[in-house]
């Protein structure tokens, strides 16, 4: 049969079980949007900015991590531009999705017609994705449009996963070709996850059955790997504590009596003194970044801890610390392998460890209990957190709950308690503002369940019209928006550098007066319900209503500006060039 590209595109998609495509429309992806409306079951959402439809893909498969993975589609020049932020944070988030980007007419390549990045080759703005994409390329022939969208396919999902972005310039869209069979995506594409070196899962066995004092660190592997009972069993076959990375938090539920909850620059006091005393640490699916190593201070390696690292990527490997056993492996079927090798092996008494871990918990909650109810209005951000959670906890305990970056990265990993998996974080690109139409992705994804949202006022400003899409999909997503009138953690860590802040409140620039923004009201002109919180005690009851709503709601809070940030752990940032960060302000 003879079929447009575009709609033998759809096709195949639809095949292999698509179920939702995101996008923009644009005169760059015309048949593509026509093929796929039209001529597809792909339930298709339009977003209302391209950077949009690529974070609701993302967190589609944030939710999932299994295929079928979510599409999104764009125009061309500025609109595929628009995307280049949201596609770098899925990739370094290790978040597969396969953006369709309309493009051009090859006929016209290199004579600069509109919207063409022509200046210094024709058409090239894929290779502007090339740093932040798994692959980014365009097609250039009609007659291998399909095999080279298998191919995209089978990248964005295999290994460790990414975004893979394909142009489709408008004529090859257009061009009909003949079609015997449309490819088979699933069979395509279907990979097995790499396996362990047999060798050295004993060798890692050996190390870790002697280690009085074991500990595992894991992080959003564990999520792509779909690797919680096996962590789980892991942990408490040999009674090893286990603490996460912000981007893996839920991977074991923090009410589990071996969970330490996150580590790092917010992260618990248990989790951290842990880090440090550690003999063994074993890190799976993890990078170690700075957020969740308190700046690289936290771990002594090589010294006093020995490392295990198992990781889907080889370059994550040795990348910040040297490993007795390195290991690359996908995170399931190393734990499986470490399983089976350590029930060979006899083990140290862990009890003396696992007691000095639980009075270091029983401690830190001692600590920060003030916090959590403290009664002042405007608020603090660990009320909020800790409220939510509560009613999370008791009216939707399998609910989507994203979290934001600022304050929300200082807040969220010790306050926001995950005793499910379904906690999701952007921990590696911290962009502001994803979680807005993140949460539809995820709300898609698990209609059944509600979605929660708790984000600074400065993430909101740059994502907020995605509320609208929420709207129109009848999605209900609570959307917590803290409310501050500031970008409260740069202005408090410009006034520990500094002494002084630069464009971060929101001010009349005549008067110098606060601005300060409803976002209530933002909420209803889009069409969804607008609250307002102004004291401690309305925060749980504003936020059961929310959820027993079922419609898209937004939640304004009023926090304070001046309250503290919190921090476990300070550590030096480095701002000069003869330093390490050991003799500057704390971060």
């Amino acid at each position: 049969m003879r079929v447009r590209v575009a709609t033998a595109i759809a096709k195949a998609l639809e095949g292999a079980g698509t179920e939702f495509c995101f996008g923009y429309n644009g005169h760059g992806n015309w048949a593509l949007l026509d093929a796929l409306v039209h001529e597809t079951s792909i339930k298709t959402v339009a977003s209302r900015s391209e950077d949009h439809a690529v974070h609701m893909a993302d967190c589609y498969w944030r939710t999932r991590r299994q295929p079928p993975m979510a599409v999104v589609t764009t125009s061309v020049g500025p609109g595929n531009a628009n995307i280049t932020p949201a596609v770098a944070s899925a990739f370094f988030d290790s978040s597969a999705l396969l953006v369709l980007a309309g493009g051009g007419a090859t006929q016209w390549y290199g004579r600069g017609g509109i919207e063409e990045y022509y200046r210094y080759g024709p058409e090239e703005w894929p290779l502007t994705l090339k740093p932040v994409t798994k692959q980014s390329f365009s097609v250039t022939r009609p007659d291998t449009a399909l095999e080279m969208i298998s191919r995209a396919y089978k990248t964005a999902i295999s290994g460790r996963p990414g975004p893979v972005v394909v142009q489709l310039p408008f004529d090859i869209q257009h061009t009909e070709i003949e079609v015997r069979e449309l490819p088979d995506l699933a069979r395509w594409t279907t990979v097995s996850r790499p396996g362990p070196d047999p060798e050295a899962i004993e060798r890692a066995a050996a190390l870790i059955s002697t280690a009085q004092r074991p500990l595992l660190s894991v992080s959003s592997g564990i999520h792509n790997a779909r690797a919680w009972d096996e962590l789980a069993t892991l942990a408490e076959r040999f009674d090893i504590p286990v603490e996460t990375a912000v981007p893996g938090k839920g991977a074991l539920p923090e009410d589990h009596r071996l969970s330490l909850g996150c580590v790092g620059r917010a992260g618990t006091g248990q989790a951290n003194q842990a880090a440090r005393e550690c003999d063994v640490l074993i890190g799976i699916g993890t990078r170690f970044g700075d957020i969740d190593t308190g700046g690289w201070s936290l771990h002594d390696i090589p010294g006093s801890t020995k490392l295990v690292h198992i990781d889907i990527d080889e370059g994550e490997l040795a990348r910040v610390y040297p490993a007795e056993v390195a290991i690359v492996s996908d995170a399931r079927s190393a734990i499986t392998g470490l399983v089976d090798a350590l029930g060979r092996h006899r083990q140290a008494d862990r009890t003396p460890w696992l007691d000095r871990l639980d009075e270091l918990r029983r401690e830190w909650h001692e600590q920060v209990q003030p916090l959590r109810v403290d009664d002042s209005a405007p608020m603090g951000y660990a009320r909020v957190f800790s409220d939510v959670s509560d009613v999370v906890e008791e009216q939707a305990p399998q609910a989507n709950v994203l979290f934001d970056t600022g304050h929300s990265l200082s807040f969220g990993p010790p306050f926001l308690r995950a005793l499910s998996r379904h906690y999701i974080h952007s921990g590696a690109f911290h962009r502001m503002g994803w979680t807005v139409p993140g949460a539809i992705g995820a709300a898609l994804a698990r209609p059944e369940q509600p979605t929660v949202v708790l984000v600074g006022d400065g993430s909101f400003v740059m994502t907020g019209s995605a509320m609208l899409t929420a709207a129109e999909q009848g999605l209900p997503i609570v959307v917590i928006v803290l409310n501050n009138s500031t970008l409260q953690i740069e202005r408090e860590q410009m006034i520990k550098f500094y002494g002084r802040h630069s464009l971060t409140d929101y001010v009349d620039a005549e008067s110098g007066a606060p601005h300060r923004v409803d976002f209530a009201a933002w909420g209803r002109v889009l069409g969804a319900n607008g609250v307002t919180v102004r004291s401690p005690d309305e925060i749980k009851p504003a936020v059961k209503e929310a959820l027993s709503a079922g419609r898209p709601t937004i939640i304004d809070v009023d926090i304070d500006p001046e309250s503290p940030g919190y921090r476990s752990i300070h550590y030096r940032y480095p701002s000069h060039f003869d330093h390490r960060g050991l003799d500057n302000p704390p971060f």
